[in-house]
């Protein structure tokens, strides 16, 4: 017979397992975030009367995922009968992999263990103490996601302006003129433009492989036929984000592009991509229920009437545009936020902003303490230098590294944002967006349909010719978790007064971490809602743009 789980509060003695977690072995290094947890967990196990009975993590391992030291942290805690809660900091120290740390938040309930943080005060017992956690788990997800999207983007920036900022490919070094970054050729470079020559005399690439070796460059064949074709080397940076798929780098060429070309047999570097057809947002969005192939579209030119079609032979799933959007339209409505709960949701988004700016501040004020104590090292090997304490080589080589560590922890400053104000309209702004998904995407343009489409429904969705309306095959968790409020909400009211008042408090104390520090402007991408443009037409499209 299974035993019964005694609820949260109920419990007669709580025995915890405290877990401690930093992200990277710089944090591990660098910070007291470690002891700062510790402490502020203890101290919560004292005043809730909590006894700590094992010490876990004290060390650095992503949570993106369920690593090695997690795993057995989890499997230990199961198989102890005495453990009844694991202690955390904060629920993204627990983790940050989101419908994953969901699930095993489950499994250790079914257990009768249940996950507490010292700072973020929710009720395990109830279904909205229950959603909060979820929720929780699901913004610390999306603020991995949108971190690394934010890095992403700078790396593209980069790109589209000449500059490669990926590692250093073969042959090239980089080195440090003022603030930029410069990438030069180096003597194994000069070897290696040899190859493109051979290449282009009908030299065969094991023949290069041997030849490059006697100059004193060791390249192995598999890794020279990828050298060969490598547009980098010819002075085009290839990325599919840019624009045309290439652009022309600020700096010097391996080997000229004719030569490039002649030894690769084709007559011009690169891929252009075909344009796409703005009537039709839809298009490999949308797959066909019965065989799986995405949608395509065409033009009845008689009638000139758009259609979607199923390019499966014998498939027959075609459809005309206007219904299929008109749908589509209704269909995203399902996903809309409830007026009624329009409050509480704005009330989460503050919370987490605010949340947000107060762990800013605290880690500019960290980046800005290394800063201050690596330009005084610098300063300490300039004398030394000057005073002909150390060599020249040491000089360049300490000086090079350190400059480079400024360089990175610059970088990472100018990625702030401005502290966010008005926090109110913004909460606002996104409640609107949330609340008309319908009429935004009916009247945004292409690009923006697009961003709606993938942010809703990142596997695509299905057209059910059957039933023609659409099926969904994976929908975005923070839309899943907007769809189940109203059954909460309709809940609470259901209960007598005492529990339906315990949600306000909780809520209040609950903390957001919020997914991103772009500022206010990006508001739209640490929440994961996409971007939109100030061309869309609709009124209520405008009043949720923040600009």
């Amino acid at each position: 017979m299974t035993k019964p789980i005694v609820p949260y509060n109920k419990l007669d003695k709580r025995v915890a397992a405290l877990w401690t977690r930093v992200s990277s072995q710089d944090q591990f290094n660098k910070n007291c975030s470690l002891e700062t947890q510790r402490e502020i967990c203890e101290r919560y196990a004292q005043a809730h009367n909590i006894t700590i009975k094992e010490y876990f993590g004290g060390t650095f391992e992503s949570a993106k995922s369920e690593g090695k030291l997690y795993q057995e942290m989890i499997n230990k805690v199961a198989r102890d009968r005495e453990i009844n809660v694991i202690l955390v900091h904060s629920f993204d120290r627990f983790s940050r992999a989101g419908d994953e740390a969901i699930a095993t938040k489950a499994y250790l309930k079914s257990k009768g263990i249940y996950v507490v943080s010292a700072t973020q005060a929710t009720d395990p017992d109830t279904a909205a103490g229950e959603l909060m956690e979820n929720l929780l788990f699901l913004f610390n997800k999306f603020e991995n996601q949108m971190r690394r999207s934010k890095t992403y983007g700078g790396t593209i920036a980069s790109l589209q302006r000449g500059d490669y900022c990926l590692p250093c490919p073969l042959g090239y070094n980089r080195h440090k003129d003022g603030k930029k970054l410069v990438m030069e050729i180096n003597d194994d470079g000069r070897i290696l433009r040899n190859a493109w020559a051979w290449r282009a005399q009908g030299i065969n690439e094991i023949d290069i492989c041997h030849k490059l070796n006697a100059m004193g460059l060791n390249v192995k064949y598999k890794r020279l036929n990828q050298i060969l074709k490598n547009p980098i080397y010819c002075g085009y940076i290839v990325h599919d984000k840019l624009e045309g798929g290439r652009v022309k780098g600020n700096f010097e060429p391996l080997i000229d592009e004719e030569t490039f070309n002649i030894a690769n047999g084709f007559g011009h570097v690169g891929y252009v991509k075909q344009k796409v057809n703005e009537l039709y947002p839809l298009c490999g969005h949308v797959r066909c229920a019965d065989c799986g192939c995405k949608l395509t579209a065409y033009e009845a030119k008689k009638k000139h009437i758009h259609y979607y079609k199923c390019s499966t032979k014998h498939c027959k799933n075609n459809k005309s545009l206007k219904i299929m959007h008109m749908l589509y339209t209704e269909f995203l409505k399902r996903f809309q936020l409830k007026p009624e709960l329009v409050p509480l949701f704005q009330k989460v988004i503050k919370l987490e902003l605010g949340h947000f700016n107060e762990e800013q501040d605290k880690e500019i004020k960290t980046i800005k303490a290394n800063k201050t104590e690596v330009e005084n090292k610098i300063k300490k090997v300039q004398v030394r230098w000057g005073l002909g304490e150390i060599s020249q080589d040491i000089y360049d080589t300490t000086i090079g590294t350190l400059q480079t560590e400024l360089y990175k922890i610059n970088t990472q400053l100018n990625s702030y944002s401005k502290k966010l104000s008005n926090l109110d309209n913004i909460a606002h702004s996104v409640s609107v967006i949330a609340s008309k998904l319908g009429s935004l995407w009916e009247n945004s343009n292409y690009e923006d349909r697009v961003k709606l489409q993938n942010l809703l429904f990142p596997e695509g969705i299905l057209w059910d010719k059957v039933k023609e309306n659409y099926r969904t095959m994976k929908i975005n968790k923070v839309f899943e978790v907007i769809s189940l409020l109203p059954n909460i909400y309709n809940d609470k009211k259901e209960r007598n007064d005492n529990e339906s008042a315990s949600l306000s408090p909780q809520v209040e104390i609950a903390g957001f971490e919020p997914a991103s520090k772009q500022g206010t402007n990006m508001l739209s991408t640490r929440l994961s809602w996409p971007s939109f443009s100030s061309n869309s037409k609709t009124q209520a499209t405008n009043h949720c743009l923040i600009c």
